[in-house]
């Protein structure tokens, strides 16, 4: 039996220094010695951990150090972890923006975001967005009257109230081709910001302008799965593996239909579903598209007049988006870069209020240490004995 942290001697056969914690799992300490069959179990107090989404900005200086600020901080949300209060999932986008960064220490900046994270990752972005798309189509299909669940395994793959074992693996990624993400977040910034002349030449009010922004989502989902039925009716069977991955949305749709329909029905009903209050109500597409209509909103009302400043002040604005839609119902709560923080807390989202999760930024860093320090207060003396069981040398996690 593998004994990770030696805590004495074995009851049973009484070998010196050969008895100690095995692993945890779920609730339970198993302790068990490294010669005889011996072994105890310890029922664990059940946990109810915060779930916090660092940024890349917060992560960037936490790394390098030479803020005292945020390397005061990464100890307090370090010292939490230990303390099975709160975990700090990476997500793909993470990966991506990492990798962007044209710096000598990019690797190690990547290490240690996943050290940080103790192995607990969020699913998929692209994942979560077809999860969500797909249960409300099903909502829709029975006009269900209730409002649209928001589970944390939607989002984790594991469940985060568990006990932390004394190694996680690190499972290797396969990044993106790099210069090519960077050279499409450069172009699709140039894009938005050579839209603002006609923006700012529309009347319409921000209601209708975030109707259309829904509109136009639903639109391109059934144009990107059309493209990709097309180059397949012709034999480009390569369309199966290198189409974009949300044409794969409308076709994992069209399978809930329990009855026999014709294509051409099944697709007017599910064009009818993106055009329906249901929709709207999809958390990915409530907050996406309500972000880039507040984008909207500022620059009619004169921000970003400059096309150049805009250019760098938006640089990260599409992939800050993407986590933020994708992740942000799932986490208690955010640090975000301050100029996202003023989006998401634009009274007419009223994300905070919809899925209750709180939003911080440097701007407002005294809230943030406020609320740490409030997550650090549930500390019971339950949970204190509990952790010294567990971690009795204080190693935390270790990888392998």
């Amino acid at each position: 039996m593998l004994v990770t942290n030696i805590i004495g001697n074995c009851p049973k056969c009484g070998t010196e220094a050969s008895f100690g914690n095995v692993f945890v799992k779920g609730h339970i300490l198993t302790r068990g010695c490294l010669r005889c069959d011996y072994s105890e179990h310890f029922y664990l107090p059940q946990t109810e951990k915060t779930v916090l989404y660092l940024d890349q900005f917060f992560l960037s200086h936490a790394f390098r150090e030479k803020v005292p600020e945020f390397v005061e901080c990464i100890r307090l949300i370090s010292n939490l972890a230990d303390d099975q209060l709160m975990v700090c999932p990476i997500s793909s986008v993470h990966e991506t923006e990492t990798h962007q960064w044209r710096h000598a220490q990019k690797d190690e900046l990547w290490e240690f975001i996943k050290r940080t994270s103790r192995g607990h990752e969020f699913k998929p972005a692209y994942e979560i967005k077809r999860r969500q798309i797909i249960q409300g189509f099903k909502m829709y299909l029975v006009q269900a009257q209730s409002e649209f669940p928001v589970t944390h395994s939607d989002a984790l793959p594991h469940d985060i109230n568990e006990w932390e074992d004394y190694f996680w693996i690190d499972v290797g990624h396969y990044p993106s081709n790099v210069e090519l993400t960077r050279r499409l977040k450069e172009d699709s910034i140039s894009e938005l910001v050579d839209a603002f002349p006609k923006w700012l030449q529309s009347a319409k009010s921000f209601q209708d302008h975030r109707a259309f922004e829904l509109r136009t989502a639903g639109d391109i989902y059934i144009s990107l799965y059309r493209r990709m039925i097309q180059r397949i009716a012709v034999g480009d069977c390569s369309a199966i593996f290198d189409s974009p991955i949300d044409s794969k949305i409308v076709e994992a749709m069209l399978h809930c239909f329990e009855n026999e329909r014709d294509l051409k029905e099944q697709l007017e009903t599910v064009r009818s579903y993106f055009q329906s209050p249901y929709f709207s109500q999809v958390p990915c597409e409530y907050i996406s598209t309500g972000l880039i209509t507040v984008l909207r909103d500022r620059v009619k009302r004169g921000s970003f007049k400059n096309p150049e400043k805009a250019k760098k002040q938006l640089r990260g604005f599409f992939f800050d988006v993407d986590f933020i839609a994708a992740y942000a119902p799932y986490c208690d709560a955010m640090f975000l870069d301050t100029t996202m923080l003023s989006f998401v807390r634009d009274k007419r989202l009223a994300i905070e209020k919809r899925y209750g999760t709180k939003f911080y930024a440097k701007s407002n860093w005294g809230e943030f240490m406020d609320f740490l320090k409030s997550i650090n207060a549930r500390k019971t003396e339950e949970l204190t004995r509990a952790i010294e069981l567990v971690y009795p040398n204080k190693l935390g996690n270790a990888k392998t």
